[in-house]
């Protein structure tokens, strides 16, 4: 499982490398030398957001998930995750936001998921610490594309 996450991670990075400025190499490890120093402030937060970089057409940043977000959609973004460490329960509930349209998928270090623009969905945390995910937004990610949702109405 680890050379498949290593793997993932070595083709997102080489599909996002030459688009990025400053154009440097960068290895994200889950196999124990993921080593992220977050804050305290970052770590008292069920969830904490860090920017790497962005330009006009995607945005990169790393997720440290300790909680569970709320059901949500992005109207105007399309995302790419790519879990590092850590075990989630990924709540994926499609364009309409009923229940009956979604499923639940557990996942761990390696996996990714692509979630299109307006797919509900939200993460929430089922390690005894913080997961981290590598997250790609297309186009750079704003807040305020977050939209709450409420699945099954």
């Amino acid at each position: 499982m680890l050379a498949r996450m290593r793997g993932t991670l070595l083709l997102v990075a080489s599909l996002l490398l030459p688009a990025c400025a400053p154009r440097t190499a960068r290895v994200m490890r889950a196999d124990g030398d993921l080593a992220i120093a977050w804050s305290d402030a970052e770590r008292a937060k069920p969830i904490a957001v860090r920017p790497l970089r962005a330009d006009d057409r995607h945005s990169v940043m790393l997720v440290r998930l300790a909680g569970a977000e709320k059901p949500h959609i992005h109207a105007d973004h399309d995302l790419v995750v790519v879990l590092l460490s850590g075990r989630v329960r990924m709540h994926l509930f499609g364009t309409t936001g009923t229940t009956s349209h979604g499923h639940v998928q557990p996942l761990g270090p390696g996996d990714v998921v692509e979630i299109p623009r307006g797919f509900a969905h939200w993460a929430e945390n089922i390690d005894a610490d913080a997961s981290v995910a590598y997250v790609i937004s297309t186009p750079p990610y704003d807040p305020a594309d977050t939209v709450p949702v409420e699945p099954g109405r």
